[in-house]
């Protein structure tokens, strides 16, 4: 008789949660894409022609059961494509992007199915598209942030992921307290003691990764210290004994480094130093330049109505979007703009090393 172990139990719960969570995305996105489609077709149906009062009717009777599926069918596809796809880059994106299409539909529909003549099914479907795309974006901007805060939480803790390291992994911190910000690799706590003594980078106040050779990567360094070979105690003495291997590329030297434990300590510090100006910066610039803003952001909205009109003939008339509206339509632009910008700064310290 086969006994299960806690690994099988785990693997199994695994994957009955992967085998719902196609289920949910597969008829979320069934539900959104049939939705959809009938909406557009109400939209090109009931406004085009001249429809009787209760063909109108009846249409919004179903344009209000279509919204309802269209809301369940937007939740279960967020909630189904993020449990398959956590920690894919385009999570966030794309279904910022799928909501961002429901929102503006009224923006494009009339333009590419004619105008026609609006009446209460058409202004339903459109806001019943509108709605979709409202709640998707939030999930979707709520997956960004949470995804963000913990690749963030992460890096700042450990940097690059240790599968990535060869050069030191599995190294444990010295003892003794040596963790200057932003220091030099013999100011971090992964430079061992005993070498340092007899390292000529350290003698001479350099840096491992700017002379592209180090004691994690390159065997005389080690050597010589287990040797208690004699450098000089002077810094331009000791320079001349760095040792240089001539056998390989400036470019294989640099990927050394890219994979040393020390050198990911060092981008873990500049990497949360770029932290520390990211987020205050964005909030100086939300408070320094926030009538600047909210102007731009009232201004956009007010040029998409009068697309919107100008498509459906101008019976919206001139709109002026509430104060409210535009400060949360500002506040998500911020966050998605920092969201984004802190992505972009996980991708030049840890994937291009600059």
């Amino acid at each position: 008789m086969s006994r299960f172990g806690a690994a099988d139990i785990s693997e199994t719960f695994e994957g009955v949660l992967e085998g719902c969570a196609k289920t949910v995305a597969g008829l979320g996105a069934f539900a959104t894409l049939v939705c959809v489609g009938l909406l557009v077709f109400t939209v090109v149906k009931l406004g085009g022609g001249s429809p009787s009062a209760s063909d109108i009717a009846d249409g919004a009777r179903n344009v209000e059961i279509f919204q309802k599926v269209l809301i369940a069918g937007v939740v279960g596809l967020s909630i189904g494509a993020t449990f398959l796809f956590w920690g894919e880059e385009f999570l966030g994106a794309g279904q910022l992007v799928l909501a961002a299409a429901l929102f503006f539909a009224p923006l494009y529909l009339p333009s590419i199915f004619g105008g026609g003549s609006p009446n209460e099914a058409t202004e339903k479907a459109m806001g019943a598209l509108q709605i979709g795309g409202t709640i998707l974006g939030v999930l979707g901007l709520m997956v960004l942030m949470v995804d963000v805060f913990i690749r963030v939480n992460q890096r700042v803790k450990t940097g690059t992921k240790a599968d990535h390291l060869k050069y030191g992994k599995g190294i444990k911190e010295e003892n003794e307290k040596r963790n200057v910000f932003l220091g030099k690799c013999w100011q971090l706590p992964y430079c061992r003691k005993f070498v340092r003594e007899k390292c000529p980078i350290f003698l001479s106040g350099r840096t491992c990764w700017k002379e592209l050779v180090g004691c994690m990567c390159e065997e005389s360094v080690i050597r010589n210290a287990m040797d208690n070979k004699p450098i000089p105690k002077d810094a331009l003495l000791a320079a001349n004994f760095i040792p240089h291997n001539h056998k390989l590329s400036i470019d294989q030297k640099k990927q050394r480094c890219y994979s040393c434990v020390i050198f990911n300590e060092h981008q873990r510090h500049k990497y949360k130093a770029g932290m520390w100006i990211t987020v205050p910066g964005f909030i100086a610039c939300y408070a320094l330049f926030h009538p600047l803003l909210f102007a731009a952001v009232s201004g956009i909205l007010q040029q998409i109505n009068k697309v919107i009109n100008h498509a459906t003939l101008g019976v919206g008339g001139h709109y002026n979007p509430p104060d409210m509206f535009v400060e949360a339509m500002l506040a998500v632009v911020m966050l998605i703009g920092l969201t984004y910008t802190m992505k972009l700064l996980e991708f030049t310290v840890f994937k291009i090393k600059l």
